[in-house]
């Protein structure tokens, strides 16, 4: 019985050290400045497909070729502490905030400065601490599914007759109404398709979430999970097709398995964050693309905020610490709890000039009076240059100064200071973060300029703040005009859902 013991224990020993050999991991430079930590028992995975040609030959080519590494496929994996998972989509096309590059698409963040500047992006959109990088190559997407033996979809007619989505040049995928049996080869076709498909890459969207759906599907209910056989084939192709970061680790991967293995489909639920194509208002031609940009989708800070809150493991944003924000985005819901926003009529603002840019604060300052906030007289920083623009607020403030008519209190009558207030201004401002200052004057807001300030992108999302809560005034920059915007985002769907129905 001892020699049985020791000689299994030795053998699972060895191949658990063996496929945690083999899988890549990469070394990643997020530094120091990152959101809080989620609720204890709560984890966030970025799931990323990346469009790199390694491993494939030639395939894959069309064009010419794809030296670059995109990251086409973005999900953050949410598993809370209350079992239930949240696979949240990210449209490759979303117009974001990239540290240290200005504007550009969420997919280009990865081909600007790899993984660590992807999660760095997108832990400035959503103030999500990410906890784990989980990427899969084409090459390795084919492996894995082939080591599945194969995954079925359903596929629905087109209105009008058209055949666009059962045949694409580009992606190669060849398929038909109803089921389809899909092997590694014209699965990755099936997921890659976006031409051809009613709304483009939010169908291709829609299509992955349903492929995402069936492999769950399969893997439980062909018992892929508990066979030794089939699992090991799994890992085999796994493990070579993942890469992952040098914080985790076969027992991180691990514990996710298992986690999904206890999951029913109806716990595993699918989102896109809401996103909308560019209006002629927010400066878009006739087909919806932007200047410099091209095609993007734009996101309303409010609703993002809305849409995130519930996903972030821990009650709104840090009152000690910075929190994060993406370009236009402010967090506002979160960040001022029940309170909700101040219009921006009724804010005082110091604007402090710590980037040692000559006229920043004097262009921020006349962006935010326009805006409608109340801004007292330009200043540089004593405290030396920032990196990020910081929105400072004294904490415990509600608003009334403490001393009326002094020089360190508002000039007006009515204005607001607190965490309420500098989640209003921070709603405006791109990329700024808030945090707790005693020394702040009592009802005003401190907003310290950083190295990242961008004047031009304060009208759009200053004129969707200010507006908000009612009576503040808007003085040159009109609430922009949201008739017409399509959200692109569906709602809340579960993976039994999907595999149960069937998508473009």
């Amino acid at each position: 019985m001892s020699a049985v013991v020791l000689v299994t224990t030795v053998g699972a020993w060895t191949a658990y050290q063996y496929f945690g050999a083999q899988i890549h991991r990469i070394r990643l430079g997020l530094g120091d400045d990152r959101p809080a930590d989620a609720a204890s028992g709560t984890r966030n995975y970025l799931l990323v497909g990346s469009d790199s040609r390694a491993g494939t030959g030639n395939e894959y080519q069309r064009g010419g070729a794809v030296t670059d590494e995109r990251s086409d496929t973005t999900i953050l994996a949410h598993l809370d502490v209350d079992g239930t998972t949240t696979m949240v989509s990210f449209p490759r096309d979303t117009l974001v905030r990239i540290p240290g590059h200005g504007r550009g698409k969420l997919n280009s963040a990865i081909t600007l400065g790899g993984p660590s500047l992807l999660i760095r992006t997108l832990e400035n959109l959503t103030d999500i601490r990410i906890d784990h990088y989980v990427s899969i190559d084409l090459a390795g997407f084919k492996a894995m599914t082939d080591a599945l033996g194969g995954v079925t979809v359903c596929v629905k007619a087109l209105p009008g007759g058209s055949r666009a989505n059962l045949y694409d040049p580009w992606s190669q995928w060849h398929g038909h109404v109803g089921a389809n049996r899909l092997s590694g080869e014209q699965a990755l076709a099936f997921v890659r398709q976006r031409h051809g498909l009613p709304d483009n890459d939010f169908d291709r969207i829609r299509r992955q979430q349903q492929f995402i759906g069936a492999v769950f599907a399969q893997a439980t209910s062909t018992g892929v999970l508990t066979n030794p056989v089939k699992l090991e084939s799994l890992l085999h192709a796994a493990t070579g097709a993942l890469t992952v970061d040098d914080g985790t680790g076969i027992n991180d991967l691990r514990a996710l398995a298992t986690r999904l293995r206890g999951l029913s489909s109806d716990q595993i639920r699918f989102e896109t964050i809401p996103v909308h194509t560019p209006t002629p208002a927010e400066g878009a031609n006739a087909i919806g693309e932007l200047p410099r940009f091209g095609a993007v989708q734009l996101y309303d800070p409010l609703a993002l905020e809305k849409f995130l809150g519930p996903l972030r493991g821990r009650p709104g944003r840090d009152a000690t610490g910075p929190a994060s924000a993406s370009p236009g985005s402010g967090s506002a819901a979160a960040a001022t709890g029940a309170a909700g926003l101040v219009p921006a009529g009724q804010i005082a603002i110091d604007v402090y000039n710590a980037a040692g840019v000559s006229g920043l604060a004097a262009a921020a300052s006349s962006k935010l009076t326009r805006a409608g906030f109340q801004v007292g007289p330009v200043q540089d920083w004593s405290g030396g240059k920032l990196a990020r623009t910081q929105i400072r607020y004294r904490p415990g403030d509600s608003g009334t100064p403490d001393t009326p008519g002094t020089a360190s209190s508002s000039s007006a009558p009515g204005t607001s200071g607190g965490r309420a207030a500098a989640a209003t201004v921070q709603a405006a401002i791109p990329g700024s973060r808030t945090r707790a200052d005693p020394d702040v004057p009592a009802g005003r807001i401190s907003v310290v300029l950083g190295a990242d300030f961008d004047p031009t992108a304060i009208a759009t999302a200053a004129a969707a703040s200010a507006g908000t809560g009612g009576s503040g005034p808007v003085t040159a920059s009109p609430h922009p005009d949201t008739s017409g915007i399509t959200d692109n985002s569906q709602p809340p769907t579960t993976a039994s859902a999907l595999t149960a129905d069937c998508t473009y």
